[in-house]
Formats: structure tokens, sequence, C-alpha cells
């Protein structure tokens, strides 16, 4: 009853609909009051007088509200009467999370969390709580234990956290499941996953910790491939196990078969293996004739031509020195080593609102991609693909803005995005960095480097940016 309570309330303050105490106990007064017995039934009353449904409401909302006052969901102001939203608890509703959930993060989620801390936070979020721990099981939860690579409490066999926390190693270890319920509740866990991950990102990149952010999307990635991410990408594709990887490293001439690639070294990734291939199948059956007949390597070659190949290309908006108007200027995201001349860092100038114009442009046949499902065989669901794009200091580890993408479009257009970026205020010049990352995929990332150059902040600049933002809203 009071977590139901204490979700509505979180979600009329996410809607900005709640402002005072009294308007919290306005809505939760909703059963009519025709309905004596549910009513009684429901508030758990001895009888249906307003008095006395006011003064539980009264108290019940006092005590939600306090609640999600400590889970820093939301602040009651010093009126001891009107509330506010806060971050918290805006991700809390919007995921339909628990603020306990979200509670736990801000407590337990630091600037430079691993992966592993990150897969720990994530078991124990209030969602799972409710999973299932049966008669004895707690003994398979310990042989489970003894087949995964992170150590877990082992004093709390018998907790719903510590089987979460089994179950996800299992996932991305592709252990056997000892029963269908255990099965059934992997299937639960991935489901509520997905979203308390989401949630896990917001709150990361909203308090700017770079290293957590990268590390919870590369989490959200092991999820959905059931893999962990020191594993070769390759093994994305279907039928490919750690004992095949050898088929991907250079052969002397007098062992390489018939259409076999001229490689430098070994392939490492998808990326890489997409560009020797270069649409033809025969260069699959040539790396891997030995070890898979052709029925696998088409099913592998029908994964791979469809796996996304993302071409980036960044411009910048606004006001330019020197220039009387708005302007773009393109940014070379493609230097690879070496000094980068004068010309490609862009002045901008300091403490300046600018906008990145971020075209995205899947590179891939229409006929290679048949839909825009992730190829996921072990989530339990179809998955569709998303994009994250990340713009970072990585001197100072932090994130400064975040934004997902939809499934992206192929075409001369692309998908298009704009991240607003405000400059330091310090002149001198600055190198950001650019991530574009999959929701989907291990081994698709890729991240550019943005070189500015900043100027001393320009009065004109902001009093013509100021005037242009208020045309745009007028």
């Amino acid at each position: 009853m009071a977590v139901t309570n204490n979700a509505y309330v979180n979600l009329g303050s996410r809607l900005e609909s709640l402002h005072s105490k009294t308007c919290a106990v306005d809505r939760a007064h909703w059963v009519p009051s025709e309905n004596g017995e549910k009513v009684l039934t429901f508030y758990e009353l001895d009888n249906i007088e307003h008095d006395t449904i006011n003064r539980y409401l009264s108290s019940l909302v006092e005590r939600s509200l306090m609640e999600l006052n400590d889970s820093y969901c939301l602040e009651i102001g010093e009126d001891n009467r009107s509330i506010s939203p806060l971050t918290l608890g805006r991700v809390a509703s919007y995921y339909y999370l628990k603020h306990t959930t979200v509670r736990g993060f801000c407590d337990t989620m630091k600037a430079d969390c691993s992966v592993p801390h990150l897969l720990e936070i994530l078991s124990n979020a209030s969602e799972f709580a409710e999973l299932p721990v049966r008669h004895n099981e707690d003994q398979t939860n310990a042989e489970l234990a003894d087949r995964v690579p992170l150590q877990v409490n082992r004093h709390a066999l018998d907790s719903a956290h510590t089987k979460t926390h089994i179950l996800l190693q299992a996932h991305f270890s592709h252990v056997d499941m000892p029963s269908s319920d255990y099965s059934t509740d992997t299937k639960s866990v991935l489901d509520q996953a997905i979203r308390v991950l989401q949630a896990m990102l917001d709150v990361s990149a909203d308090q700017g910790w770079l290293v957590t952010t990268l590390n919870v999307v590369q989490l959200l990635q092991m999820v959905i491939q059931a893999r962990w991410d020191d594993q070769s990408s390759l093994l994305t594709l279907p039928h490919l196990q750690q004992h095949h990887l050898y088929c991907f490293r250079p052969r002397g001439a007098g062992a390489r078969p018939k259409g076999f690639p001229d490689m430098r070294g070994p392939v490492e990734s998808l990326p890489e293996l997409a560009e020797i291939c270069g649409g033809r199948r025969e260069v699959l059956d040539a790396l891997l004739g030995a070890e898979m007949d052709r029925t696998k390597t088409e099913q592998i070659f029908e994964v791979l031509v469809a796996l996304p190949l993302v071409e980036v290309e960044v411009e910048v908006s606004g006001w330019m020195e020197g220039e009387n108007s708005s302007t773009s200027r393109a940014l070379n995201i493609w230097h690879r080593g070496g000094r980068r001349p004068d010309s490609e860092w862009v002045p901008l100038h300091a403490d300046q609102e600018y906008v990145l114009n971020i075209c995205l442009r899947c590179l891939n046949k229409p006929q290679q991609r048949k839909d825009q499902k992730a190829h996921a065989p072990r989530f339990p669901k179809p998955k569709d693909e998303g994009w994250i794009l990340v713009v970072g200091d990585i001197e100072a580890k932090e994130v400064l803005a975040l934004k997902r993408v939809s499934p992206l479009r192929g075409g001369a257009r692309g998908t298009r995005a704009q991240i607003a970026l405000l400059t330091p205020p310090t002149p001198g010049r600055v190198v950001y960095t650019l991530y574009l990352l999959s929701d989907a995929y291990l081994g698709l990332d890729q991240q550019f480097d943005l070189c500015f150059d900043i100027l001393p902040a320009s009065v004109e600049a902001q009093v013509n940016s100021e005037l242009r933002d208020l045309d745009l809203d007028s």
C-alpha cells in the first residue's frame, strides 16, 4: 500500500501536477464515497466517515512524501507544504522504478564505477527483491556461483539480490540453467535489467561521470549480447566460439586457401571483419572453411552484413569570430595520428553555447538489413537497435552531454541529432570526445576528437545568441 502511493505521488511530482501536500491528499482521495466497502477494504479503515478517511490519507501522504524526500526524489519546501520534483524522482517515475532503487544509485554509484561494481549495484535494485528463491535453491545458487567468475555474497545465497547477481553472470557466461524455473527467473531478471540500466545511465550522466557512464553502456551491451566485455566482439556472430578465433589470423602464402584475404594482422573486431570481407561471402568461406560448412558460413555472413556500419559527420553552429550571423562549420573528426594543422582547430568563443549538428548515416545496402532489430539470440525479447551519443572531456573525466538516438536511417540524409554544448570559460585549446555507443552490440562503438580553439568571450556573440533564442521561442 505504501509503495503504491509512493509511486503515485512520485509520478505526480514528475508531471509537476502536485505542488503541495494538500494537492497530494486530494489526489489520493480518489475512491467514490458510495463504494463504502471498497473504501474500507482498500484503506483498511474501521469506518468511511469523511474525517476518518481524511486523517488517514493525510498521514499516509505525509509518510510517503518523507520517504521520497529521504530518497532524494522530491524536495519539501521550507513552508513544509510545497513540494518540488528532483532529478532522481523524474528518473524513477519515467522508468517506473521504486524510489529505493534510485536512492541506492545515489548512495553507491561513484565517478569511476567499474563494470563489476555496476553489476553489483544493478543486482541490488529493489525491482529484483521479489525474485523467488525457492526451497533448497540456496544450494543450487552456491553451485552456480562456483561456475561464474565474479565473487558473490556467500552468506546470502538465499537472497533474491544474490541470485540476481548469479543469474546475470551465468547469462554472460552461457552457463546452462539447472531447471526451467531458473530459465524463467533469468528472463524476468533480463526484462527488468534494461530499464534499471537506462536509469543508471541517466543518473550517471546527470552527475557528469564519464567513466561510469561509459561502463553502464558497456554493461547494457553485455546484457543484450549475453557476453562479457573482455571477450572478442567476433563472438557476436552465430556459430563462432573462442576456439574459432585462430581462423582470423594471417597465414603464410603457402597455407592460404583460395580467396583468403591479404591480412597484416589478426582481425579482432566486427568492423574489421566487415571491411575485409567487403560484402563477399567467399572471403568468409576462405577464413572459416577449415572449421565450418557453407551453411554455417552463410548464416554468419547474413548477420555480418546486417550489422549497422555507421558513418558520422559533425558540424558546430553558432556565432563564430568575425561572422555577422550564426554559421556552421564542419569538424574533421577522421584525423588519425600526427599533429593537427591549425586549420582543424575550430575557433569558438568562451562561455558561449553552440550546437553540435551530428549526422549518422547507415552505410549498409538496404537489401542487407531486413529490419532494425538487433541480433541478440540469447536475449528473451526482440530489441531495436539504438544509439547513444556522449560528449565527454577525457582529461576531466566529465560528461558534457548525452543524447539517445532512435534506429538509424540509410540514404543521403541519414539520421540527424543536435546536442547543445557550452564552451569553457577560459581561452585555450580543448579536445572533447564524441562517443557513438550502441545500446545493443559490443564492438561497434566509435569515438572522435572534437578540437576547439577557445577565444575570449564575446559580449556581441552572447547577445546575438540570446536574441536568436528569443526569436525561436516567439
